[in-house]
């Protein structure tokens, strides 16, 4: 096989060299999973995802398949969003309304219309899993009881399950992430994808999402953690609960990559039904990259 294309772009920023980059690879498809992994290895981002055009469904635009530099992933925000804008970038789809096949299942997206425009990932199966003692996520995050604001710890998603600190405002800037011990909360804490430390403030989030399984203990710019955000601010009644509502999420500020995404979440009777995140992406670099032996 010869070498195969890809797209490096910024996610959730309209500027470059800031929000969340993401290595975009095509024509990988027949590749063994342990190929995909040496090469989401090598371009060492938080997510590289491999994208194919699937012209003959009758289900889906494109699937893909989404790894960090340790490990795949079922469903991401990032990759998701700017997937779909570097497929149409490049003319690989057609149409602003798509729908996008991963492991977590079907997944609708809605392209911006043009430079500037946002692009729109919604999520799957909105839930609340369960309220957790914070004990482990404010020690492995450095904080302390003095900071959180008197709301439940949950853990959340709508395609990836994240823990949510809701802390003040202030206290976000001093987080300070233990990698030992952010393994060891994910190790007990089945399923858990990461912290999301939050601090909400008249309808924006300030946010930081730390992790220990895509190469860094902090990521600039999280998806789905601002899809299971919604959720959670629907059950703390921060926002409606019998309408649809709109919030932005702030980060990545502390690591030199500001990032904006938007959130949109619809609930009924207290509860989250649906949700979506969006943002906007611009293109960095192109290029070919050699194919890895299986």
């Amino acid at each position: 096989m010869a070498g195969l294309e890809y797209d490096v772009v910024d996610v959730f920023t309209p500027t470059p060299f800031a929000g969340n980059a993401l290595a975009v690879v095509y024509g990988a498809h027949d590749l063994p999973t342990s190929a995909l992994q040496s090469l989401a290895r090598e371009f060492n981002l938080s997510e590289t995802v491999f994208a194919t055009p699937t012209p003959d469904s009758t289900d889906t635009d494109y699937r893909v398949r989404i790894f960090t530099p340790m490990t795949e992933l079922p469903f991401a925000g990032h990759p998701s969003v700017g997937a779909a804008w570097a497929l149409a970038r490049r003319g690989l789809v057609a149409g602003r309304a798509l729908v996008q096949g991963c492991t977590a299942g079907l997944v609708p997206v809605q392209l911006g219309a043009g430079a500037g425009e946002v692009t729109w990932v919604g999520g799957t199966d909105p839930r609340v899993a369960h309220e957790i003692d914070p004990d482990g996520p404010l020690a492995a995050t450095g904080l302390g009881a003095e900071d959180l604001v008197g709301l439940p710890t949950l853990v959340a998603g709508a395609g990836l399950d994240f823990g949510y600190l809701m802390v003040r405002p202030g206290a976000v800037a001093k987080a300070m992430p233990d990698l030992r011990l952010l393994r060891s909360l994910r190790t007990h804490s089945a399923g858990l994808a990461g912290v999301s430390v939050v601090g909400w403030h008249d309808g924006t989030a300030r946010v930081r999402v730390f992790t220990d399984d895509i190469g860094a203990a902090e990521d600039p710019a999280t998806g789905s953690a601002a899809l299971g955000l919604g959720v959670v601010l629907v059950t703390h009644g921060l926002l409606d609960g019998d309408a649809t509502s709109t919030f932005t999420v702030r980060q990545g500020v502390e690591m030199g990559r500001p990032s904006t995404l938007y959130g949109e979440v619809t609930a009924a009777g207290g509860r989250a039904v649906s949700c979506r995140v969006g943002g906007e992406v611009v293109a960095i670099a192109t290029g070919t990259v050699r194919v890895p032996p299986g």
